[in-house]
């Protein structure tokens, strides 16, 4: 197990207490959020956590873990000083321990939704759900990640393949003929695709254009359908 200073540990407790004061957590006077029962809620009395805040005593390791419990507080933050206080981060599992040892950034900033995307039809799609968050060494920002279901962008993209995606800002950021994820209303397509303008040169419509064109026909869509464009950065293939 990893060594934990415990006055850097007791730092960051001191940190979240006046924190959860602020946030109407501990109330002084409160029957149901004296400093009493906080020191309860972690198996302890409330002129030990007086202690800990002057330093002259320091907060274990199982105290350390009620409180991330009942407080929803990032333990991540609290045994390692990764992170914010109330970050929804769990401890570090093994590679990631590796990778933070080896000073490489694991943060998990990949959202693998729930959704499968295929790439020779239209689907129902609710891409906000989270499932969840990974991450892949030396890839950074924030990402969404999803797998592949079809053969109409064969050979660049196969059924079973998982792609991983970056969201654009705007329709400028997109170049023509590469490959995105173009979210309507109702569905999802990957293909590559092409800008098609009006007279006054705006971006009125899109054409989608399978890979696999001998057997999937290229259509066009409004810009207006169009909820969001993600471009697809990476192919991950032999995850079935």
């Amino acid at each position: 197990m990893q060594k934990i200073n415990r006055q850097e540990l007791n730092r960051r407790f001191k940190k979240v207490y006046h924190l959860l004061e602020k946030k109407g957590e501990i109330v002084k006077s409160n029957r149901q959020k004296s400093k009493t029962i906080f020191a309860n809620n972690l198996g302890t009395k409330g002129h030990i956590i007086d202690h800990y805040l002057r330093g002259t005593r320091k907060i274990t390791y199982e105290q350390t873990k009620r409180l991330c419990a009942k407080y929803d507080v990032n333990q991540v933050f609290m045994f390692q000083g990764i992170g914010k206080p109330f970050d929804k981060n769990k401890l570090p599992d093994p590679e990631q321990k590796l990778a933070m040892a080896l000073g490489i950034n694991f943060s998990p900033n990949i959202l693998f939704t729930n959704v499968e995307a295929f790439a020779s039809n239209t689907i129902s799609v609710d891409l906000i759900e989270e499932n969840e968050r990974f991450a892949i060494p030396g890839i950074s920002g924030d990402l969404i990640a999803f797998n592949i279901n079809g053969m109409s962008m064969a050979p660049t993209i196969h059924a079973g393949d998982m792609v991983i995606c970056k969201p654009l800002e705007a329709i400028e950021e997109m170049h023509d003929d590469e490959v995105y994820a173009v979210v309507s209303n109702q569905s999802v397509w990957v293909k590559r695709v092409r800008r098609c303008f009006d007279r006054h040169q705006n971006c009125s419509h899109l054409k989608l254009i399978s890979d696999n064109y001998e057997e999937f026909d290229p259509f066009i869509i409004e810009i207006g359908e169009v909820k969001k464009l993600l471009k697809v950065t990476r192919r991950i293939t032999g995850l079935g």
